[in-house]
């Protein structure tokens, strides 16, 4: 080594002239800080968290096996159910997973597990009881449709139906083996509730829920007719009803409802029988029968004779033997004229069914018309007829 060639004297703070320092450029030093942070932020996310959206079915007994819908299933390692955690599970893919309910597991929300913190299913799945369900109590003891009633019992699980009386449920939650939530539908009357489940049913209720608010049919008017009849219906509660029956057969035709009134035509197919109106509260059932009636055609028969200048006589005959059809019934004579048939005269039947009518002397054809009537309210229709044409000859 040259005498000058000695080595720097580090204390003196002498720089190392074999070794060049190198510029460190900002471009150099940005790249490096955003390098070093990419690594920490790498290093510092955690594992992706599962969360469970869904999952079918929404209630079973231990051993039924769950199809799971959510995010983040990549890597899951097992599925907690409400007291039993760590059940087996298999992915499917990262949204879909399988897992099967183990026998310690009760009713409530189920996790699939990661190494993240995961979020739980917002739903309770429903663990069943192999029981027949039973209802206890339930309150209210009365309500609207449209009211919730909380029914407390055993067995309730995989509920498939809930009733009011005879009419489902509008809807219901069951909250647990032993409580559920139902709502009062349209149409319910006053009766039991029943619960039908997996595990068997209905249960019935001792007592019977009461309906309030429901429609009331004091009465109605007319209370005899026949199919087409319109029947007008006074009561309570009426506005917004939905439908009319008559004995069974829904009324085609409903008319605007006021709270005290609604009009109603009797449909084809009704029989004697209770009118039922029901509205958004309930449905009321009339205390007497509507009485339908069948409408009855009667045959009749036109008899004409001239006489003298000119007198019309003649008999109105009935086939069936109906005689309201031929007392006071409208005879109206015609002669033909310019090819028409004109109105000449007419006289009303006495009650054994003969007219007779005196007329202007004129030549010509003449014909006699028992007029169309309407008896007891259309129950009894008396059928027109024309009598055979007379030649009068003007004398």
């Amino acid at each position: 080594m040259a005498p000058t060639d000695r080595l720097p004297d580090a204390r003196k703070g002498e720089p190392d002239l074999r070794f060049p320092k190198k510029k460190v450029t900002a471009r150099a030093t940005a790249l490096a800080l955003a390098l070093g942070v990419t690594a920490v932020l790498v290093t510092a996310l955690p594992a992706s968290a599962a969360s469970v959206t869904s999952f079918t079915p929404t209630c079973g007994l231990a051993g039924t096996g769950i199809t799971i819908t959510g995010s983040g299933f990549t890597g899951a390692t097992a599925v907690d159910f409400t007291g039993a955690a760590g059940a087996a599970v298999v992915v499917v893919n990262d949204t879909t997973a399988t897992a099967t309910v183990p026998p310690a597991a009760t009713t409530g929300p189920i996790t699939v597990q990661t190494a993240a913190v995961d979020t739980a299913s917002t739903a309770n799945f429903i663990v069943a009881a192999a029981g027949i369900p039973t209802i206890t109590s339930f309150l209210p003891i009365s309500g609207a449709a449209g009211s919730i009633v909380v029914i407390t019992g055993t067995n309730f699980g995989c509920t498939t139906s809930v009733m009011f009386n005879t009419t489902p449920a509008t809807s219901y939650v069951v909250n647990s083996a032993t409580q559920m939530t139902a709502t009062v539908p349209g149409g319910a009357t006053t009766g039991a509730l029943h619960v039908t489940t997996t595990g068997g049913g209905p249960a019935n209720s001792a007592t019977n829920f009461t309906i309030t608010g429901g429609p009331t049919i004091t009465s109605f008017t007319p209370t005899t007719g026949n199919v087409g009849t319109s029947v007008t219906i006074t009561g309570t509660n009426l506005l917004g009803v939905t439908s009319v029956k008559f004995n069974g057969t829904a009324a085609v035709t409903v008319g605007t409802s006021t709270a005290t009134s609604v009009t109603a035509t009797v449909p084809t197919g009704a029989t004697t029988g209770k009118i039922a109106v029901t509205a958004t509260a309930g449905t009321a059932t009339s205390a007497t029968d509507f009485t339908v009636t069948t409408v009855t055609k009667h045959q009749r028969s036109v008899s004409l004779k001239l006489k003298g200048s000119l007198t019309a006589s003649g008999t109105v005959k009935v086939a069936d033997g109906f005689n309201a059809c031929r007392s006071n019934v409208t005879v109206e004579i015609q002669r033909l004229k310019n090819g028409t048939w004109t109105k000449v005269g007419s006289d009303k039947t006495t009650s054994d069914g003969k007219y007779k009518k005196a007329l202007e002397d004129k030549s010509g054809k003449y014909r006699a018309i028992a007029k169309k009537k309407t008896l007891n309210g259309g129950d009894d229709i008396c059928v027109a007829d024309t009598s055979p044409t007379v030649k009068h000859t003007h004398s």
